[in-house]
C-alpha cells in the first residue's frame, strides 16, 4: 500500500497518524475529566489502574515519542546544516538530535515506570 510512496512521505503520514492517536487519547482524556462529577486521587488512579487505560496511555506515549523523534529530524534537517552553519552545522545537527533522543528517552522511561 505504501511502497510507492517515497521516504518523506511515509514520514509525513507517521507523523499525521501519530498526531490524530494524540488528538484522540487527549479526547478521551479530557471528556474523563470534564464528564467525571468529581477527579480526586482515588479515581484517577482507579482510571490508570484500568488495563486498557493503560496500554491507551503507553500508546499515546509511544506516539509521542515517534512524532517528536521525526518531527525534530525535519527540522534539524532543514535548519542545522552546514549549508546555513558551515562546518559548525554538522556538530548542531548531531548535538541538537542527542539531545532530543535523551529527552524522549527519558520521558519513555518515566512514562513507563509510572503507568505500569
Amino acid at each position: 500500500m505504501f511502497s510507492n510512496l517515497g521516504h518523506g512521505s511515509k514520514e509525513f503520514l507517521i507523523i499525521r497518524a501519530c498526531a490524530v492517536l494524540m488528538l484522540i487519547y487527549t479526547l478521551y482524556l479530557g471528556g474523563f475529566v470534564l464528564l467525571a462529577d468529581e477527579v480526586n486521587f482515588n479515581q484517577w488512579s482507579a482510571f490508570f489502574d484500568n488495563t486498557l487505560n493503560k496500554i491507551f496511555t503507553s500508546l499515546f506515549f509511544l506516539a509521542f515519542a515517534i512524532h517528536t523523534w521525526l518531527g525534530t529530524w525535519a527540522v534539524a534537517s532543514d535548519y542545522l546544516t552546514p549549508r546555513i552553519f558551515g562546518n559548525f552545522g554538522r556538530i548542531m545537527n548531531v548535538g541538537f538530535r542527542g539531545i532530543v533522543a535523551a529527552i524522549i528517552a527519558l520521558v519513555l522511561t518515566w512514562a513507563v515506570i509510572i503507568i505500569w
